[in-house]
């Protein structure tokens, strides 16, 4: 279990990283290891990984009480195996993001095939809008389950600009509503 554990603290890292933390201290218990982080804007994050096989209810009631005592701005819980289904919905329901071992721990956007992925402004979605005389739900759709929305954060009805490399058009931009 060492290298999976491993293997997703560097994960957690990697996800603030990407949305502007920086880690600010560790800390490792007998059932969870946690990583607090802070950014620019002075949020703070709290990224709890626990040791069980399988994270249930009661866990996730312990850390959702930590999180509201202590104040943090973000919460992120990943699972080394599953959650239970109503861990899962809890977790959901209180605004906390859940990970599982299948999300891919590393940072998708260091490989060459995955285009630079980003919140569009305000300023650009009302461009839009009023240059194509469309809303922003009729734009094409990315999943809220789309690993390099995951990665980001993205909420339902936000939207991502991606940015493409072609040897003919060279750079173009897209844009894409976040669904269910």
């Amino acid at each position: 279990m060492d290298g999976r554990k491993d293997r997703v603290i560097d994960g957690a890292k990697s996800i603030l990283s990407t949305r502007g933390f920086k880690v600010t201290s560790e800390a490792a218990k007998d059932e969870y290891y946690d990583i607090f982080g802070k950014n620019d804007e002075k949020e703070t994050i709290i990224v709890r990984i626990p040791l069980k096989e399988v994270v249930g209810v009661k866990e996730l009631r312990d850390y959702r009480e930590e999180i509201e005592e202590k104040g943090y701005n973000y919460a992120i819980l990943l699972a080394l195996n599953k959650y239970t289904h109503y861990a899962k919905r809890e977790a959901h329901e209180a605004g906390i993001e859940t990970f599982s071992i299948k999300f891919p721990f590393f940072n998708i956007y260091n490989h060459y095939l995955v285009p630079v992925h980003e919140f569009a402004t305000e300023e650009e979605i009302k461009e839009l809008e009023e240059r194509y005389s469309i809303f922003k739900y009729q734009l094409p759709k990315i999943s809220v389950d789309d690993p390099a929305a995951q990665l980001l954060g993205a909420k339902l009805g936000d939207v991502l600009k991606i940015k493409r490399n072609s040897p003919t058009a060279g750079e173009f931009v897209i844009y894409r509503t976040v669904v269910p």
